[in-house]
């Protein structure tokens, strides 16, 4: 199953579990009224601070969602912009020992472009890291291997061009795997309901049921939830960052063709 059916039908569920939470308020509030029961003093001020609450998780869920989105995208400019300067400085090395480092970038790039395509195969992006890291090791050691024919000064930009490479990966993979903990879902599913269930008691002094204004709160509280989770992940579902993949791109395309060893 997909991650956009998964979250789809996760969504629907929780929208049907809304209008039941309302029904529920509902049902309680007409047997209070039945049962001459008067409002207790206080409740509004009770019921406004669980509303408030709701609110006030959802704007911090919300901005933090949206904040980490825009940090994955700029660390992903900044991780293009590392290989391409290392890619750039590979031209200080001598040029027998060029075209094996750059047939290895270019397989680096590569595995890099293959994980975000797959980042939603649970089970094959782990192979794909894996594959990264071992690019990365060989880059190091062919690297180190050539160090004694370049100049010591070259060689030290050289490696902290290849540094920086690879630092960018790592700072991308943990923002990447950076989420907030289930607990503050769970707390914002269950203060939805409860809200839900609040509407109902108050929509219980109408004689009719309220269907619009049920129905709209459960799709307002539905809508939001979902984009709240799909931004926290925003390569599998449908807020994407595949516009930003494009550099990362753009610059394999620069890099070319695999030349022939030497």
């Amino acid at each position: 199953m997909s991650y956009s059916l998964l979250l789809g039908s996760v969504a629907a569920a929780f929208f049907v579990c809304l209008l039941v939470a309302m029904q529920i308020g509902r049902r309680i509030g007409q047997h209070r009224r039945a049962g001459k029961h008067t409002a207790q003093a206080g409740a509004g001020a009770i019921e406004a601070a669980v509303f408030a609450l709701l609110g006030l998780l959802i704007a911090f869920t919300f901005s933090g969602a949206a904040q980490r989105l825009v940090e994955r995208r700029n660390l992903i400019v900044q991780e293009v912009n590392a290989i391409g300067t290392a890619w750039l400085r590979i031209g200080l090395l001598d040029a027998p020992d060029q075209a094996r480092m750059r047939n290895l970038f270019r397989d680096y790039v590569d595995s890099r472009l293959d994980y975000f395509h797959n980042i939603g195969d649970l089970t094959g992006r782990d192979a794909i890291a894996a594959r990264s890291a071992t690019l990365q090791n060989d880059i190091w050691n062919t690297a180190m291997m050539k160090r004694k024919n370049i100049d010591p000064e070259f060689m030290s930009s050289f490696v902290q061009a290849m540094n920086d490479m690879f630092d960018a990966l790592t700072t991308v993979t943990v923002a990447q795997n950076a989420h907030p903990p289930p607990a503050i879902y769970i707390l914002l599913g269950v203060l939805a309901l409860l809200c839900a269930c609040i509407v109902g008691l108050n929509l219980s002094s109408d004689g009719g049921r309220g269907w619009f204004h049920q129905a709209l709160y459960a799709l307002v509280m539905t809508a939001t939830l979902y984009v709240i989770v799909d931004l926290e992940f925003p390569r599998v579902g449908y807020i994407r960052l595949d516009q930003i993949d494009s550099l990362l791109e753009s610059q394999r395309a620069s890099m070319g063709a695999a030349e022939p060893a030497p």
